[in-house]
């Protein structure tokens, strides 16, 4: 191999070569007109020695000089193109690592297909020259073979046959050892008797098995999992773990954990010749290929069915737009199961959807792409009570018995109205009262005898205006409703917006989940579990642990966004009023009471849109958050109904969720 590798080396450098020989050549001269020079001047034969000597050096310094930046300098470099120009280098793809949920059920797994390709090899000429004619001919009866199972262009939805010599030829330019170029992907066993039944007439075609991504539960966890596809120009830049062949994470699950799924590629080597053509009979291994690491969520599918099922039914029965649901485990942040419908079927993204299909998928109403368990940012209604009495009784501006009076005809200093949902009037109330019935008029007394400016950092700690860290591409943040963020919205996005902060209008619409406030399904489950665990914000989370091939397992950890956000005793006294909410004597949410376990809850209306002629909303988005059991909590469960009409419908859904739970053993 040395003395080849020399051969290759001193062939690769014949040009440089020359010039050093050219260079001595022309020293040579020198050498002897200066001598002859000496000798017709009459110059001491001594002295023509010494000049003789001293350009000997130069000779050889030069000599020396290029030897050692060929050979030693440049020689890595040569070596390198030697054995370049030697042998081709394929990859084997290593197997991607299957998800599975907490229980072991396969969720994002591999199965086989048959690929076509062609090798290229087999249409170059004696001077490595593509024959252009020939592989027309052989593209041209690929192309009645294989119909719609031609390789689709996922930017257009067109089909590659138009432009598959220009690209064979591109690719051969640019690397003229190129071997083979991918054809169809996962084509049906009647196509691919048809090819093999043609193989005589197609030169350098072959099938070679290989293997897909599927996901069997399809749009009940798409949102979830997301899809692979291949690597962008964009995807090379970013990271460094990728290669241009390769099928990557490109939305979900299968992207925030690609690099730990993909596994690591092998390489086989074959010897070529100057042209680029394979002369060895068997492929050399160079390196084995080791599988992508297997992922275990938190997800119990099972729990993510039921879900997703009564979702479904919610949105149909009550007309909504969407909905999502989210079931959190308060003690780790763990994540039982998340929903957002409608979903989509995320197997047709995989090797590329077609334009078609992904222009219904954009154009539908439903928007069924968008995750709305982390991506709706929406109104939370009364809801937001829970947090707002949780800052006001840690920061002592009201304690558990402090009464407000809910009455009709109630206004602002600046005589403008404000009331309760539907116009009620509740009388004398203290907190726990004003849970129970939603009182609007109560939270709006508390904060008209306190400051917006000092809510706003206990509404920071429970997470609003901020993202969770869910290990999910794709969540929103929500919005905080402050002064400075109204001003901001107010100048810029939102033009009209008043850019003044109303310290009764603004701060009342606030502490109630309406004028600014923005939160997402997933940041209310999330402060809602802070609540029921007594004051610590986790980092809600889908990943579990990892398993390699050696079945050594790997946990996922995550540490808690905060602890102890608010006192204990505030939190006591905002458990109890939800408790009360449900099951004391003054309950509105009364569809989840009396089941086989204490439920603590609070629902909400958000109003939005236009109003009617009678200034009321016409649209309302439906919410509800739970925890259970109330004496031990475990779980939280929050339903949303994207213009769902009212809370109850958003509670009889939860009811259906936790009698299923009961019943499964779950609780």
């Amino acid at each position: 191999m040395d003395l080849k590798i020399s051969k290759k080396i001193e062939k690769n450098n014949k040009s440089r070569k020359f010039n050093i020989h050219w260079n001595k050549k022309e020293l040579t001269t020198t050498l002897r007109n200066s001598v002859k020079k000496n000798h017709e001047d009459n110059i001491n034969p001594a002295w023509n020695y010494i000049v003789l000597f001293i350009l000997f050096i130069g000779i050889f310094g030069i000599l020396v000089k290029d030897l050692v930046t060929l050979q030693v300098a440049e020689g890595e470099e040569m070596l390198s193109k030697s054995l370049t120009n030697k042998v081709k280098i394929k990859t084997e793809p290593a197997l991607r690592g299957a998800i599975l949920d907490r229980n072991g059920v396969a969720l994002a797994q591999n199965v086989s297909s048959m690929n076509v390709y062609i090798l290229i090899e087999n249409y170059l000429d004696s001077d490595g020259y593509v024959e252009a004619e020939k592989l027309q001919k052989t593209v041209d009866l690929l192309a009645e073979i294989l119909g719609d199972n031609w390789k689709k262009n996922k930017s257009d939805g067109k089909s590659e046959y138009s432009s598959i010599m220009e690209k064979i030829l591109s690719v051969h330019k640019e690397s003229p050892y190129f071997q083979e170029i991918l054809i169809a992907e996962d084509i049906d066993n009647d196509t691919a008797i048809k090819v093999k039944a043609n193989l005589d007439r197609l030169t350098g075609v072959y099938i070679e098995d290989g293997s897909k991504r599927y996901y069997p539960e399809k749009n009940i966890i798409s949102h979830i999992l997301g899809y692979t596809g291949d690597v962008t120009a964009e995807d090379l830049e970013k990271k460094d773990y990728v290669d241009i062949t390769d099928t990557i994470g490109i939305t979900g699950i299968e992207r925030e954990y690609d690099e730990k799924l993909l596994g690591e590629h092998g390489q086989v080597a074959w010897e070529v010749n100057a042209v680029g053509k394979t002369v060895s009979d068997e492929p050399y291994t160079l390196k084995e290929p080791v599988a992508g690491e297997n992922l275990y969520l938190t997800i119990d599918i099972n729990a993510q069915k039921e879900l997703y099922s009564l979702l479904e039914k919610g949105v149909s029965d009550y007309k909504a737009i969407g909905g999502a649901g989210i079931l959190e485990d308060v003690t780790n942040g763990e994540i039982l199961a998340l929903v957002s419908f409608p979903g989509y079927d995320n197997n047709p993204f995989v090797g590329g959807i077609s334009k078609s299909e992904y222009d219904a998928l954009l154009n539908d109403p439903k928007n069924p792409l968008l995750n709305r368990a982390i991506g709706a940012q929406v109104p939370p209604g009364s809801t937001f009570k829970t947090i707002v009495a949780a800052g006001a009784l840690d920061a002592g501006v009201v304690t558990k018995d402090t009464v407000y009076v809910s009455r009709a005809g109630y206004t602002f200093s600046s005589g403008a109205p404000f009331q309760e949902y539907g116009n009620h009037a509740y009388g004398a109330l203290n907190m726990i009262d004003a849970f129970s019935v939603s009182s609007n008029i109560y939270f709006c007394e508390l904060i008209r005898h306190w400051d917006m400016n000092a809510l706003v950092p206990y509404l920071e700690k429970f997470g609003i205006g901020k993202y969770t860290g869910i290990d999910l591409p794709g969540e929103a943040a929500g919005r905080l409703p402050s002064p400075s963020n109204k001003i901001a919205l107010a100048n810029t996005t939102s033009p009209w917006l008043e850019p003044v902060w109303y310290p009764e209008g603004d701060s009342c619409n606030s502490v109630i989940g309406q004028g600014i406030t923005l939160v997402t399904p997933l940041q209310m489950a999330n402060w809602t579990s802070a609540i029921a665990n007594g004051g610590t914000l986790r980092t809600p989370h889908l990943a579990k642990y990892f398993v390699n091939e050696k079945k050594e397992q790997e946990q996922v950890v995550f540490e808690d966004i905060d602890k102890n956000i608010v006192s204990s005793k505030a939190l006591e006294v905002v458990r109890e009023g939800m408790y009360s909410a449900v099951n004391g004597p003054r309950a509105t949410i009364t569809g989840v009471a009396g089941m086989k376990i204490k439920v603590a809850a609070k629902t909400g209306t958000a109003e939005f849109g236009k109003l009617n002629k009678n200034g009321e909303y016409e649209h309302t988005h439906a919410w509800v958050t739970t925890f259970f059991p109330y004496e031990n909590p475990k779980y939280v469960l929050t339903i949303f109904l994207e213009d769902g009409g009212q809370s109850y419908n958003a509670t009889a859904i939860a009811r259906s969720m936790i009698d299923w739970m009961i019943s499964n053993g779950l609780i």
